[in-house]
């Protein structure tokens, strides 16, 4: 299955030198689950903060048993301090 995964803001560094706006598209095996497409990048499991499939909020300790299915996008944020 192919899915677009969207990292923003400081999350951007694990995309593939080729990528563009923020996003890369991504091949995986059937029913994937969001921790293992991000695994695929390299993405480390504690930087992920707020995350959306196809602009639905998905919690934190789904990330490891929400499967994705072909055409998903997955839109990641990382924490995002300031003052």
């Amino acid at each position: 299955m192919n899915i677009t995964l969207r990292l923003y803001a400081t999350l951007n560094v694990y995309l593939p030198p080729e990528s563009s706006n923020n996003e890369t598209s991504l091949e995986l095996p059937e029913a994937a689950t969001i921790s293992e497409a991000l695994g695929v990048l390299g993405v480390p499991m504690n930087l992920p903060h707020i995350i959306f499939v196809n602009g639905c909020h998905v919690l934190r300790p789904d990330l490891s048993t929400h499967q994705l299915q072909d055409g998903d996008i997955l839109g990641v944020f990382p924490a995002i301090g300031g003052g």
